[in-house]
């Protein structure tokens, strides 16, 4: 009997280092999801910032100055590079740290699934070892 419920407990414990497998898997999947996330941000903030310089082009043409002629207009124009520049920086960093966020947690569950596998086998072994004593040292 003893023997049935050590392998038994075997066994959940490769279920429970499957399922911390599994776990693992989907915290990756969600880091890189937080990747692709953050590039999609950056890339729209990149389309942002190139339609307000068309705009601002288009505006001032409109108004008869010549593009690259005006202090004022390139100023503009720095000051919305110079901020596109800050948010683009935010966004990374912002990706970096929850895809790092999400690579920690799949670390954490497969050491988890290891810790709980080696605490079974241990258990296992200390089972099967006081099944196995001979009959008059029990």
């Amino acid at each position: 009997m003893q023997i049935a419920g050590a392998l038994i407990g075997l066994a959940g414990a490769r279920q429970a280092k499957a399922a911390s497998e599994m776990e693992a898997r989907a915290y990756e999947e969600q880091a890189q999801m937080a990747d692709i996330q953050a590039r999609q941000q950056e890339e729209e903030r990149n389309t942002l910032l190139r339609k307000q310089l068309a705009s601002l082009g288009t505006s001032m043409s409109a108004q008869g100055i010549a593009l690259g002629t005006s202090q004022s207009v390139s100023a503009l124009a720095g000051q919305e590079k110079a901020l596109a520049k800050k948010d683009i920086d935010s966004i990374k960093l912002m990706g970096m740290s929850n895809r790092r966020k999400f690579q920690i947690s799949a670390a954490g569950s497969r050491a988890a699934g290891k810790a709980q596998f080696t605490a079974a086998l241990g258990s296992t072994a200390m089972s099967l070892g006081k099944t196995m004593q001979p009959v008059g040292k029990k």
